[in-house]
């Protein structure tokens, strides 16, 4: 009777009622009626930033690949490979890290203990590592199949794997834009690595929803956005899609 009471109400009140409660957290179920969206700052053609929010409190991205790294930390020790530099490494793997190494595709690049393209990556020593880093690279390489090859190689038995990739993303205008060919979702990620890898030798954990998205697409900063809401995950909406695969024998 109550529930039904409750109903009732909510179903007849003005739509700016229900906007106005839902935004105070006591009405989840809101949806504007066709011709009634509130705009608001995000009625524009321009993002608030051109470089994913770094500049106005970090980029919303970063926090699903953080999230992701610290839940997988317990896997990053002994022998660490991570791409571009070793901050990640540093972070989540500490002082279980007893040697790190950098690879870079720029020679010069200070910190880089390797230097070269990782689908090209034949330099790289076999069953050496045990854990790689690859947050937001595979997305810049074209032969993603070879460098995903060259990694399961250079593993150590065991060894884990840790992959980030863009899903629902802006494209770099940067340095990095011009290497820019791809996106990924569960469900491709889940194709490639099931042709290439035992198909129980790895897991595949999506991070996003349309609120998340919508706000990463639009440059807001980490510190304006509401973390609580970017902790619901939708998969059709993935900003993120995160990959734990470990080598087989």
């Amino acid at each position: 009777m109550i529930n039904s009471l409750k109903s009732t109400i909510k179903k007849n009140l003005p739509v700016f009622v229900k906007r106005f409660i839902n935004r105070i957290g006591l009405y989840q179920g809101f949806v504007p009626p066709q011709g009634k969206i509130s705009w608001g700052d995000f009625n524009s053609v321009m993002p608030f930033s051109n470089d994913f929010g770094f500049d106005r409190g970090g980029a919303v991205d970063r926090y699903y690949i953080e999230k992701f790294l610290d839940e997988q930390s317990v896997h990053i020790k002994g022998n660490v490979l991570e791409i571009a530099d070793n901050a990640y490494t540093l972070k989540y793997g500490g002082s279980n890290v007893t040697k790190s190494d950098v690879l870079h595709l720029n020679a010069g690049t200070p910190g880089a203990t390797y230097i070269g393209d990782l689908s090209k990556g034949e330099h790289l020593p076999s069953e050496h590592f045990d854990c790689i880093i690859l947050t937001q690279t595979l997305h810049l390489i074209y032969d993603y199949t070879s460098a995903l090859k060259h990694c399961y190689r250079i593993l150590k038995k065991d060894g884990i794997l840790l992959i980030t990739t863009p899903g629902i993303s802006q494209i770099d205008r940067g340095e990095w834009g011009q290497y820019w060919l791809w996106s990924f979702n569960e469900h491709s990620m889940k194709r490639i690595l099931t042709e290439l890898f035992p198909a129980n030798s790895f897991q595949i954990q999506t991070y996003g929803n349309v609120y998340a998205a919508t706000t990463f697409l639009y440059g807001a900063g980490l510190s304006e956005v509401d973390q609580s809401k970017l902790d619901v995950r939708d998969t059709a909406y993935s900003v993120i899609v995160g990959v734990q695969l470990k080598k087989q024998a």
